[in-house]
């Protein structure tokens, strides 16, 4: 059975998801210049912002790591590694 696989952005946890919009808004400021940098309407962010069940998918997060990575590398790495934390505790577990 073959089934798609979208990189990295498939183990970006929904709290990473969150935390990687949160260091964006503090760079870029706004969810409007987030919005317009991945070419989605501002109540798309603003839904991710306010709404528990919502995040970003698989596509804006790897957009949202390509953003990230250009205007703060240290950030991006810094989440990147927390995830890898999360995962690797998951694993020993078992």
């Amino acid at each position: 059975m073959e089934t798609r696989f979208d990189g990295l952005c498939e183990f970006v946890t929904r709290r990473g998801r969150m935390k990687i919009l949160t260091r964006l808004l503090e760079e870029l400021k706004t969810p409007t210049e987030i919005a317009e940098r991945l070419n989605i309407t501002k109540n798309a962010v603003y839904g991710w912002l306010n709404e528990k069940k919502r995040h970003p998918s698989n596509e804006h997060v790897r957009e949202l790591l390509k953003i990230l990575n250009n205007e703060n590398e240290e950030k991006f790495r810094e989440i990147l590694v927390e995830e890898l934390q999360i995962f690797q505790k998951l694993i020993f577990k078992f």
